[in-house]
């Protein structure tokens, strides 16, 4: 998606700033929609990290358990544990009990709702 910024005035008049709002909204719906402004954010927010991208990147070949991700990435369990916490909180990744083991995946709905890699 391309975006053409006008060019940045020093300041605007107020029928200028509601036309920006009002454009803004325009080209991007999810601006009057406070619940999913924060879902977006809180997902956003959990991406915003280098070790969390990479994990993502492995969930985006297969489900992986903890101990393959320790492997994977070289990071200590309990640096790894504070990572997936929040990528779980915010709804990025899943976890589910098989046995003994937490298996992650990737969350792909919220993946394709909030368009996170396009």
């Amino acid at each position: 998606m391309s975006v053409a910024i006008e060019p940045q005035a020093k300041s605007c008049t107020p029928d200028e700033c509601c036309r920006i709002a009002k454009k803004a909204i325009e080209l991007h719906p999810v601006l009057e929609e406070p619940t999913l402004i924060v879902e977006r954010a809180r997902v956003f927010r959990a991406l915003g990290n280098e070790t969390r991208l990479k994990i993502v990147g492995l969930f985006a070949v297969r489900e992986l358990c903890v101990c393959d991700i320790v492997a994977a990435l070289t990071v200590p369990a309990s640096t790894l544990a504070h990572h997936l916490r929040m990528l779980e909180e915010a709804s990025v990744i899943t976890r589910r009990e098989e046995g003994r083991f937490t298996l992650y995946s990737l969350n792909v709905e919220v993946f394709s709702k909030h368009r996170v890699f396009e």
